[in-house]
């Protein structure tokens, strides 16, 4: 018994499973883009006059869960009651994929953005610190 013991215990021990594979993460992409009417190059929104503010819904797709980090030129201003004004841009600093890698990031537009034309600017940084970004333009008209 001790030797059939033995021998099982070594067998095992050189019959081991294998090393497998390192984990290969997947290629990360972006694709910003927009429901609104689009030229090809500018998407275009109609802003609706009867309104003191409004978002402009802006889509993207990417991998799973993945971060998408927000930015633009383009800011809107807000004026306190103390007479200080503060500037903000018009998105929101960063959102998440959900889990069939789609989002969902809104632009803030006040009537003082009709005739401008916004930069929207999502960035991805990969695994290896290189950055993915893409862009999309909309004019608010």
């Amino acid at each position: 018994m001790y030797r059939l013991s033995l021998f099982i215990g070594i067998i095992v021990c050189f019959c081991s499973c294998e090393k497998s594979e390192e984990y290969v993460f997947p290629d990360t992409f972006l694709e910003i883009s927009s429901e609104l009417s689009y030229d090809g190059d500018i998407y275009y929104y109609t802003y609706p006059i009867d309104q003191t503010n409004d978002y402009i819904p802006v889509d993207f797709s990417t991998n799973p869960q993945e971060r998408v980090y927000w930015s633009s030129p383009d800011l809107f201003y807000v004026q306190l009651m103390n007479g200080d004004t503060v500037w903000d841009p018009v998105v929101n600093f960063s959102t998440y994929a959900d889990d069939q890698g789609l989002g969902k990031q809104m632009v803030y537009v006040n009537p003082t953005l009709i005739g401008d034309t916004l930069n929207i600017i999502g960035t991805i940084t990969t695994f290896e610190g290189d950055k993915i970004v893409d862009e999309i333009l909309i004019k608010i008209e």
